[in-house]
C-alpha cells in the first residue's frame, strides 16, 4: 500500500514539472540550471537550495549493475554546458538530436542528488515542445531504456524518439 501511494505521488510530481516544462517552453523561457533545479525540487518534493550532486554516488543501473561516479567538479557547470549544447543543437533545427543529447547527458552526468532520470526527461520534453515536436513527457519517460553507457543505447534512444516525433507530426497533419 505504502508503495502504491509512493508511486502515486511520483507520478502526480512528474505531471506537475512536466506541465512547468511545457508551460515554460510554450512561453519561450530559457531553461536554465535554475530552472532545471527548480524542476528536480518539483519532482522529488523537496525545497532544495542546493538539489546538486556534492560527492561521489553509487546507482543502480536499469539492468541491475550498481556503478560508482566519482565526484564533478561542478554540477552546476556540467549542466549549464548540456543545456547550452543542447540549445545550440535545438536552435539549429536538430531538435530531436538536442532531447537526445540533453537526455543522456544529463542522466549520464548524474548532477543531482536524486531524480536524475526524471529530471532529464523533463529537458527533452522542454526541448521538443519549445521547438516544436510536442511528443507526450510520460511517453518519453515511459521509453524502456537500459543503461545508456553500453554501446547502442543511445542510438536506441535517438530512433526511438525520431519515431515518436515522426508519429507525431503524422497525427499533426491528420
Amino acid at each position: 500500500m505504502a508503495n502504491d501511494l509512493r508511486r502515486q505521488l511520483e507520478i502526480a510530481r512528474f505531471e506537475r514539472a512536466q506541465e512547468v516544462a511545457e508551460s515554460m517552453a510554450s512561453h519561450r523561457v530559457l531553461l536554465t540550471t535554475m530552472e532545471l533545479a527548480r524542476l528536480n525540487n518539483i519532482l522529488t518534493g523537496k525545497d532544495n537550495d542546493d538539489p546538486w550532486r556534492q560527492g561521489p554516488v553509487t546507482i543502480t543501473l536499469p539492468s541491475g549493475r550498481t556503478e560508482t561516479l566519482q565526484l564533478i567538479a561542478d554540477p552546476k557547470i556540467t549542466a549549464r554546458e548540456k543545456l547550452h549544447r543542447a540549445t545550440e543543437l535545438a536552435e539549429q533545427g536538430a531538435i530531436t538530436e538536442a532531447a537526445v543529447d540533453i537526455y543522456s547527458g544529463l542522466v549520464l552526468s548524474h548532477v543531482f542528488q536524486d531524480a536524475n532520470r526524471r529530471s532529464a526527461v523533463c529537458a527533452a520534453h522542454y526541448f521538443l515542445v519549445r521547438y516544436g515536436v510536442p511528443i507526450s513527457g510520460l511517453a518519453l519517460h515511459e521509453i524502456g531504456l537500459g543503461d545508456l553507457r553500453e554501446e547502442g543505447q543511445i542510438q536506441a534512444l535517438r530512433d526511438t524518439i525520431n519515431q515518436m516525433a515522426k508519429f507525431t507530426k503524422g497525427r499533426q497533419k491528420a
